[in-house]
C-alpha cells in the first residue's frame, strides 16, 4: 500500500507560513542561507516594525478615549501575533521533528479501513481551516480600503501609526501606506496560520489514538505466534503517541494560555468599541468581523482540543 501523507492534508497551512517566512522548506531549519534574510526581514520589517510604531502611538493619543481603546485593540492582537511568531520560530526545530515523526512507520495506517476511519477528522480540520481563512478575509479587505472609503481625512492610513517622519507627502505616503498592507496581511496570514498548525498537531494526536483503537480492536486477528510482537509494537505505538502529544504540548502550551487571556480581553474591547459606533460606519463592520475571526481562534483550540481529550 502506499504510504500516507500527513502532511497533504496541511499543506495549504504549511505553504502561507512559507510564504511569509516562517517555515524552511522540507525538513530544514533557520540557517545562513537567502530563505532566512527573507524571513528576518518578513518578521522584523513587517511585522515587529508595524507593532514597536504602533504602541509608541499608544502613548501619543491618551487624551482620546475612543482612539485609545481602538489603539490598544490593535496592539493587543499584534503582540499576541508576534509572541506566536517568537514561539513557533523558536521551536522551528522540534516542529520539523514532529512533521518527520508523522512520516514514520509506526504512525502509518495499515488499511484501507483505518485511512476512512481518520479521514473524517482530516476532513474537519479542512473545513475548519476555510472557515478561519473566510472569516479572516473581510475584516483585512476592510482595514486596507477604509482610507479609501472614508474621504473625510486626505492622506489617511489602515492604521494610526506614529512615525518619526511626515507622511503628508508623495511618494512618501504611497510607500507607507504599501507597507501597512504587507505588514496587515503578514500578521493575520500569521496569526490564523499558526493557530491552525497548533490545530493540526492536536488532529494529528487524535487520528493516531483512532488508528491504535482499531489495531486493537483487530488485535484477535492476529496470529499467536506474532501476537506478543503485535502487543509490543501497540506499546511502543502508544508511547509514541504520549511523546508527540507531550512534544506538541511543550511548543503549544504558553500560545494557549496568551490566546484565551488576550482574546477575553480583545471581545470586550471591540464590543464595547462597537456600542460607541454607529452602524453606518464602515469601521462598524470592520470590528465586527474581527469579532467572528476572535471567535473562531478560540472555537478551534476548543472543538480540536476537546476531540484529543475524548479519545
Amino acid at each position: 500500500m502506499e504510504r500516507f501523507d500527513w502532511k497533504a492534508t496541511i499543506k495549504v497551512n504549511i505553504f502561507s507560513l512559507w510564504i511569509i517566512g516562517l517555515w524552511p522548506k522540507d525538513d530544514d531549519i533557520y540557517k545562513l542561507s537567502f530563505y532566512s534574510l527573507y524571513a528576518t526581514i518578513s518578521v522584523i520589517f513587517f511585522m515587529d516594525c508595524l507593532g514597536i510604531l504602533q504602541l509608541i502611538n499608544l502613548f501619543l493619543v491618551y487624551s482620546d478615549f475612543e482612539e485609545l481603546t481602538e489603539m490598544t485593540l490593535i496592539c493587543m492582537s499584534e503582540s499576541l501575533t508576534l509572541i506566536k511568531v517568537y514561539i513557533f520560530v523558536k521551536n522551528m526545530d522540534l516542529l520539523k521533528k514532529l512533521m518527520a515523526t508523522l512520516d514514520s512507520d509506526i504512525f502509518q495506517p495499515k488499511s484501507l479501513n483505518q485511512r476512512m476511519l481518520i479521514a473524517s477528522a482530516l476532513n474537519n480540520w479542512k473545513i475548519i481551516y476555510n472557515v478561519f481563512s473566510i472569516a479572516g478575509r473581510p475584516a483585512r479587505c476592510l482595514w486596507i480600503i477604509l482610507p479609501v472609503l472614508d474621504g473625510s481625512k486626505d492622506f489617511q492610513l489602515p492604521m494610526v501609526v506614529w512615525y518619526p517622519y511626515d507622511i503628508k507627502s508623495s511618494p512618501v505616503y504611497e510607500i507607507t501606506y504599501l507597507h501597512q498592507v504587507i505588514s496587515i496581511c503578514f500578521i493575520l496570514i500569521a496569526a490564523y496560520n499558526i493557530d491552525m498548525f497548533i490545530s493540526a498537531l492536536m488532529m494529528y494526536v487524535g487520528a493516531q489514538c483512532d488508528i491504535l483503537c482499531d489495531n486493537l480492536r483487530n488485535l484477535n486477528e492476529t496470529n499467536s505466534g506474532n501476537f506478543n510482537k503485535t502487543v509490543i509494537d501497540l506499546i511502543k505505538h502508544h508511547k509514541k503517541i504520549l511523546s508527540f502529544a507531550k512534544n506538541s504540548n511543550n511548543f503549544f502550551n504558553f500560545i494557549l494560555l496568551a490566546q484565551f487571556f488576550a482574546s477575553t480581553l480583545l471581545i470586550a474591547l471591540v464590543i464595547f468599541r462597537l456600542v460607541l459606533m454607529s452602524s453606518t460606519n464602515t469601521r462598524f463592520y470592520t470590528f465586527s468581523f474581527v469579532v467572528v475571526f476572535i471567535m473562531v481562534q478560540i472555537f478551534t483550540y476548543c472543538w480540536f482540543g476537546n476531540e484529543v481529550e475524548v479519545k
